[in-house]
């Protein structure tokens, strides 16, 4: 999806992070706050955008050793 240009991170604010996906054709908007997301696809569960949005947008915690 991002290779494509098919999903673009619009806002990140801490934990809570806004993306759009586009698939099928169709525009989806997918959330993230605090490692749990949502997507307006008709999906249930954890859907392919949310799958390939968490790729791009994963939380992760502050490694001490990080540079």
């Amino acid at each position: 999806y991002l290779a494509e240009g098919r999903l673009i991170v619009r806002r990140v604010d801490g934990p809570y992070v806004l993306a759009y996906v586009r698939g099928d054709g169709v525009l989806h908007r997918v959330e993230t706050h605090a490692e749990i997301g949502t997507c307006t696809c008709p999906a249930r569960g954890r859907c392919s955008h949310l799958y390939a949005f968490g790729l791009v947008a994963a939380t992760t915690r502050k490694d001490p050793n990080y540079r």
